[in-house]
């Protein structure tokens, strides 16, 4: 829909204007502001969702912030305003992995009301936006370790998000069943606890394709160095 693509539209033009624009204006103070805007935005549509949620009645089972998205997008609002690595490394696996899915296949009725759609959607973008700021302007890099960390705290959210669906009936990290729209999940196994582990395995190979270019740089300057130590 209309919707889903200016979202997908300002995801990649959005992160190219910033840098532009911070390229310009080039001093530490003005980036600053920049990542901090990006910060408030994000809190801002968090904050709105979940006043929504209360508002229309919805109980624990669905307006808690459990979906990996929402905790994506805390570590991503944190790594901008505090300029937290890990919060920064937490938004660039979750991130690109996760959320940048629920753009191309979003677990959302379109027949939903258009400001629903565009909190959903742009909320989504903002998050990806934002990870891509920190790379391409801020100049952000996933550190040593910065998969096997981001693993762990992905089976941390896990272990959250399953004990607070046996607390409310919810279906937090589409869990306890895939969404009812049509997502990448609908190939993964009907026995649960084979979905988890198929979802896990997925997050994982995703994770190493992601960390795999940094990996990369990471070998090939330790290589000229060594180099460099031993001519």
């Amino acid at each position: 829909g209309f919707m889903q693509r200016s979202a997908l539209a300002f995801t990649l033009l959005a992160p190219l204007i910033l840098f532009i624009v911070c390229r310009r204006f080039g001093s530490e103070r003005f980036r600053q502001i920049v990542c901090r805007a990006l910060a408030l935005a994000l809190l801002a549509f968090e904050v709105a969702n979940r006043a929504d949620k209360v508002a229309t009645g919805q109980s624990f089972d669905t307006a808690l912030p459990m979906h990996l998205c929402d905790w994506a997008l805390f570590a991503v609002a944190a790594a901008l305003w505090f300029r937290w690595q890990l919060g920064f490394e937490l938004g660039y696996f979750w991130g690109l992995a996760g959320t940048i899915q629920a753009l191309f296949t979003p677990a959302i009725d379109l027949a939903n009301h258009w400001w629903r759609l565009f909190a959903f959607f742009f909320a989504h973008a903002l998050i990806i936006v934002g990870v891509l700021h920190m790379l391409l302007t801020e100049r952000r890099r996933p550190q040593p370790g910065a998969m096997w960390r981001v693993f762990v705290w992905s089976e941390v959210y896990v272990a959250s998000a399953l004990l607070v669906n046996a607390a409310t009936g919810g279906n937090y990290g589409f869990l306890t069943h895939r969404p009812p729209q049509a997502t990448l999940l609908d190939h993964f196994s009907d026995h649960r606890w084979l979905y988890i582990a198929q979802l896990n395995g997925l997050g994982l190979l995703l994770f190493a394709v992601l960390y795999l270019p940094w990996w990369i740089s990471a070998r090939r300057a330790a290589s000229g160095r060594q180099r460099g130590m031993t001519s």
